[in-house]
């Protein structure tokens, strides 16, 4: 009896559980700053932990004599767009600033500094003039006509400035904006660095203000990505003034926001919340807790209003038709931060305080799942979340519809775009506008998490929701390598969860290949030793054993001596499609070696084993 009452009790726990949604704040801002790490364009670090990302775009800038490697590539394309990379930087500081107890208890605060500071060493390389700033590396219309990873591009990716001759207020107001919010962040962790900050955005501040014009006229490339500015470009004006006059204390800069508010007639009854074109919900709130007085603690408190009475989906996620319709996870999120900064100085007597508490954590406790799908919209964060987010690099494939369909490598932490009006959602990489990801998405998601973690809310997820094959950390999979000759050319499979977007397949033998299939790439053909590889046309090594066949004809069937010993190297090759060059990186990835037919008893790492992915992770 007793021992049918346990499991009783057992049984009805777990069907509470099950219903139960993740509130794991902390957890999920570790997950964020994996995917900034992801976003990485240049040099990579040491401390890279993203093992699947290398080195990438390393001439950028060359094409104007300018060193512009670094900074973040913007979404799922390998192009670098300033003023959204900006807005997202900016945003990403002022929340180290207000929030940074819930980052220090999230545990996170270094790595938001490494985040923010990977962007302004970029910007900084972007500013070589007082008048000039590089807006943009890598053209649009090109990048989007392939579908690579960013360690392989071969195409051009070309430079773009704003100068005083071809102006650009959004984004270079915007670059002073964050120059001036990190100046303020790094102060005390790094004065040095922070007076460099400040210079760059008393220069660009003044570049902004001195020669106005609007960026998409001077560098009309960036039109068709990041053009629209309903609002033109008073507000980055007024953002930067504030930043500037909260960095220096100098009154010659809220002055300048006064005026720029006193003839700017979108002030009064703007109601979006902050977004990469966007920021007059920051210039409400960021002035309200500067100024302290009685117009603009009214402006901000009627926009949070505006915020809090907005129509939601079904479900309960904030939902802007003109904004939401793309990303809507993005702006809900965003929402959530705007009004969740202002009650962080909010006497705790104020009414309003924990109405907008409530209503951030609400936005974000449908996005971890409390919605009527139950998916947890952040990537790698749990079983149900999104796998086919719409990203080059996590894909491996070389089209958006093509197959695999789930996404190869785990972009650990990205914010999918999001449910449609009515909480509709297909996991789907073709489908940009809700399964897009980007640094914007996760600019506001990101302060959001660290404000409620700083307000005591979140309790920790058990160790059973956090355990699954995408879990973060990536641990090291046991190898299992089968390589067979069959018909027509050599077929490969990976077992025991070993995925391999790209491989090559080295042998020796005494024969000569006549001639390779579409699917297989030779790197060395003439003998006595091979080497060949897959193309991303046909699929990938899936961990549970399916085949992949690299087809070739060989010149003598008759006396060919099938090898005992094959090495293997698994997601250091890349092939472009014919007739690019291939490129051959053997110094990436993992290498096995294979003898007879392999699987586990039959295949040798000769690589270092660890437990985890990459090492250091889990030492």
């Amino acid at each position: 009896m007793k021992v049918n009452t346990l499991l009783a009790v057992l049984f009805a726990s777990l069907i509470i559980f099950s219903s139960e949604k993740s509130r794991d704040y902390e957890r999920h801002l570790e997950l964020t700053f994996l995917f900034y790490e992801a976003q990485r364009s240049g040099k990579l670090p040491e401390t890279n932990r993203i093992y699947w990302r290398h080195d990438s775009m390393l001439k950028a800038g060359y094409d104007v004599g300018v060193d512009l490697t670094g900074g973040y590539y913007d979404a799922g394309d390998n192009c670098k767009f300033n003023f959204p990379g900006a807005s997202a930087l900016t945003l990403i500081a002022w929340s180290g600033i207000d929030f940074k107890k819930g980052y220090e208890r999230g545990n996170q605060y270094e790595n938001m500094l490494d985040m923010v500071k990977w962007g302004t060493d970029f910007f900084i390389k972007c500013h070589p003039e007082k008048y000039v700033f590089y807006i943009q590396v890598g053209n649009g219309n090109i990048d989007h006509g392939f579908w690579y990873p960013p360690e392989f591009i071969n195409y051009d990716y070309p430079s773009y400035k704003v100068d005083k001759d071809h102006p650009g207020s959004e984004v270079t107001g915007e670059v002073a904006a964050t120059f001036a919010a990190a100046s303020i962040l790094f102060k005390d962790e790094d004065p040095t660095y922070s007076q460099t900050l400040l210079k760059h955005a008393i220069e660009l501040y003044e570049f902004a203000d001195e020669f106005r014009g609007d960026y998409t006229s001077s560098v009309p490339e960036v039109a068709q990505f990041y053009g629209t500015k309903p609002d033109g470009y008073f507000d980055e004006l007024e953002w930067a003034s504030l930043w500037l006059y909260r960095a220096t204390g100098e009154q010659k800069y809220l002055e300048k926001f006064e005026n720029f508010v006193a003839s700017d007639k979108k002030y009064a009854d703007w109601d979006k919340p902050i977004n990469w074109e966007d920021k007059y919900g920051g210039v409400f709130v960021l002035a309200a807790q500067l100024l302290k007085e009685g117009k603009h603690m009214d402006r901000a408190y009627k926009f949070a209003q505006a915020i809090l009475d907005q129509p939601r989906t079904p479900g309960g996620l904030y939902f802007y038709p003109s904004l939401s319709r793309w990303g809507s996870n993005r702006h809900a999120a965003n929402a959530g931060v705007n009004v969740l900064l202002f009650a962080n100085f909010l006497p705790e007597t104020d009414s309003k305080r924990q109405q907008y508490v409530d209503f951030a954590e609400s936005q974000m406790n449908y996005i971890l799942g409390e919605n009527p799908l139950g998916i947890n919209f952040v990537v790698g964060a749990e079983k149900n979340s999104p796998k086919s987010v719409h990203h080059r690099a996590a894909s491996f494939t070389y089209d958006t519809s093509g197959l695999p369909e789930e996404n190869v490598y785990t972009l650990w932490g990205a914010l999918a775009g999001g449910p449609g009006i009515n909480d509709d959602y297909i996991d789907e990489r073709s489908n940009y506008e809700k399964n897009e990801v980007a640094i914007d998405y996760n600019a506001g998601f990101t302060g959001l998490l660290a404000g409620l973690i700083q307000f005591g809310l979140g309790k920790r997820d058990p160790f059973t929701v956090t355990q699954f094959d995408r879990s973060w950390p990536k641990l090291a999979p046991t190898p299992d390598v089968t390589v067979k000759f069959v018909k027509d050319g050599i077929s490969v499979a990976t077992g025991s969860g070993l995925t391999c977007g790209s491989f090559c397949v080295t042998f020796k033998t005494n024969t000569t290949m006549l001639k390779l299939s579409v699917n297989a790439h030779g790197i060395n053909t003439k003998g006595p030793t091979y080497t060949i590889c897959n193309g991303l046309e046909n699929g990938y090594l899936d961990g549970k054993g399916t085949p992949q066949v690299l087809k070739f004809r060989l010149e003598d069937n008759v006396y060919f001596q099938r090898p005992d010993e094959f090495e293997v190297l698994c997601d250091g090759f890349h092939a472009p499609r014919k007739p690019q060059a291939p490129q051959y990186k053997p110094e990436l990835g993992h290498s096995f070696k294979v003898t007879k037919e392999g699987g586990v008893k039959g295949t040798t790492p000769l690589y270092e084993q660890s437990l985890c992915w990459p090492k250091f992770v889990c030492e």
